[in-house]
């Protein structure tokens, strides 16, 4: 895997012998290879990226009138949506006939960029969507073209729906560290906690999901693929090696746990990522590209860290701005059933500071050096965040949970 330097990372495509050793080096999920090698292939092409609106509704209008075979559909107001730190996110108005009765809905249109500060995957997207149907509330998936084909990038459509994620003054980035005054708190959290406990314990099995791998009960396989999903980006994406992010690989790599019982790993779980009506009902958990089959701890690790949460009136961190994090492992536990091992938390807790490092401080600055994105200036202001958790990964490798040091072996 020598002879691609960090100039040629961020100027050019790696060569086809760089990118066979890489999918050798880190084995992850098929449809996830499938966008990772897309990515690098792609690398050296020229241009920045640019979206021309009123293109884009050309292209998507023949893609609707071919889908559903509707010539006469009424199709307009397609414009930008704000927010969205990985994918291109628009609205517009349509009307079909569905079962022969004429339909009119507003409508979402999730669209990759050129290169994302995650890469995914549309279909598992739009699968996961379609199975977390009737258990939490999601938007609904119409259509889902995971090839650049018909709009030159993949997509997905799904129904657009109104609600808040942000409270009134909240402006923080994608949600991240954000405040809830007490009322709203009160009323947000239990649901916050429920839904997260029925994501996890949903018969995933008896959906479709066949963009997805199954890791077997009882192995290392789930963790190993996701760990190795991140491992795998950050050699394909830094400019710069750092010491602390290798040795993290390394002590993951060498603490692997099993996963006895797999669940789908939501992979964002927080504020900032569900919307609630104004009766303050929870009505849509969103952004599902990095859902996966693996351990529930990674989803508590992530939701519960220092870094997504917020300080409440009297100073205590509170989970995503919400409860304490005692609080929400007790009715996690309550609600889901599932056991809570700090040891396993742990070790997941570091896994999500590296997996932040990872996209802040690789992917996030070489997208926004190679103008690949729609948000170059949002992806400088995230490298920032990236050194942050490059710190708190380095406290939690040199002194273990509650100040003591790491455990000395695998978990599980």
């Amino acid at each position: 895997m020598s002879g691609y330097t960090p100039t040629q990372r961020l100027r050019s495509a790696p060569t086809p012998e760089w990118i066979a050793g890489i999918r050798a080096r880190f084995p992850v999920e098929r449809t996830v290879d499938e966008v990772l090698t897309r990515k690098l292939t792609h690398r050296g092409d020229p241009g920045e990226h640019r979206t021309d609106v009123a293109v884009l509704a050309e292209r998507l209008l023949g893609y609707l009138h071919a889908t559903t075979g509707q010539p006469d559909l009424a199709f307009g107001g397609l414009r930008r949506l704000t927010g969205g730190a990985s994918k291109e996110q628009f609205t517009f108005d349509l009307r079909w006939r569905v079962d022969s009765e004429p339909t009119s809905r507003t409508l979402i249109l999730r669209m990759d960029p050129s290169e994302s500060i995650v890469e995914t995957h549309r279909l598992r997207e739009a699968q996961l969507l379609r199975a977390m149907h009737g258990v939490v509330p999601v938007p609904d998936v119409l259509w889902v073209e995971p090839t650049p084909d018909a709009l030159g990038h993949p997509f997905l459509v799904a129904g657009f729906v109104e609600g808040t994620v942000q409270p009134e003054g909240g402006d923080k980035a994608s949600g991240l560290g954000m405040y809830f005054p007490p009322p709203l708190r009160a009323a947000l959290k239990d649901q916050f906690v429920e839904h997260l406990a029925a994501i996890h314990t949903v018969d995933w099995a008896a959906h479709d999901l066949s963009a997805f791998d199954r890791p077997a009960p009882g192995t290392t396989e789930g963790n190993a693929w996701s760990l190795g999903t991140w491992e795998r980006i950050w050699h394909e994406d830094v400019l710069e090696d750092h010491p602390i992010v290798e040795r993290a690989a390394l002590w993951l790599r060498e603490h692997l746990p099993v996963v006895e019982r797999p669940v789908v790993v939501h992979g964002d779980y927080r504020s900032g990522n569900f919307m609630y009506t104004d009766d303050h009902r929870i009505n849509a958990v969103l952004d599902w590209e990095l859902a996966h089959l693996g351990d529930h701890h990674e989803d508590l690790a992530y939701t519960a860290s220092d870094i997504l949460g917020c300080p409440d009136e009297d100073g205590r961190t509170l989970v995503c701005g919400l409860l304490p994090r005692a609080e929400f492992l007790d009715r996690y536990q309550q609600l889901s059933g599932l056991p809570v091992d700090p040891e396993r938390l742990f070790y997941f807790e570091v896994l999500i500071y590296y997996k932040m490092v990872v996209i802040a401080v690789a992917t996030g600055r070489r997208v926004a050096h190679g103008r690949r994105t729609h948000l170059d200036a949002m992806m400088n202001l995230i490298s920032g965040f990236g050194y942050v958790a490059v710190s708190v990964l380095q406290r939690l490798l040199d002194t273990g949970p509650d100040g003591a040091r790491p455990p000395a072996r695998a978990a599980g």
